[in-house]
């Protein structure tokens, strides 16, 4: 014979263990981003210049570095940031001698960027001091947990792709 009460107890048994997995799994990611904040804050061994790039920032010279003469707009497509948004970095880089705007020379309506030379010097630092924490990282994590840690940055990476 069925018994709703039991099933019903189970039911929620199981919602209740799924709202304290999410209630740590958020706590986790809270705690996980809070250390990489914390981590770029703290800085500080950097080269001059690489040290003033954002992450950000950084991603967005990345894309303008493998594309030819892109937009603004295709850039910012790229990154994942508003037209806006690229602008202002694109101007704060600008003024920092990383970047370079002109007009297209196919459409004078638009506008092209490019890195310029202490750009992609400030890029490489940048790049350095980045594979340089991510070794850090890297060998601080127990060799027989490394492959388990690969699987489980890709299965985020795939389920944050997919929401």
């Amino acid at each position: 014979m069925f018994d709703e009460t039991t099933e019903s107890s189970a039911e929620r048994l199981r919602a209740d263990d799924r709202g304290v997995e999410l209630e740590e799994f958020q706590r986790a990611w809270t705690e996980l981003i809070n250390a990489a904040i914390h981590a770029r804050s703290r800085g500080g061994h950097g080269h001059r210049g690489a040290e003033d790039l954002t992450l950000t920032q950084a991603l967005l010279m990345e894309a303008v570095r493998g594309m030819n003469g892109p937009s603004v707009g295709a850039v910012a497509h790229v990154v994942g940031v508003s037209s806006p948004s690229a602008t202002r970095m694109i101007q704060q880089l600008e003024r920092k001698g990383m970047m370079a705007r002109r007009r297209s020379e196919r459409d004078e309506r638009s506008t092209v960027v490019t890195i310029t030379e202490e750009g992609e010097r400030t890029l490489a630092l940048h790049r350095r001091d980045m594979e340089a924490k991510q070794r850090r990282v890297f060998e601080a994590i127990r060799p027989s947990l490394r492959p388990v840690v690969l699987e489980l940055l890709r299965d985020l990476r795939d389920a944050i792709d997919d929401t």
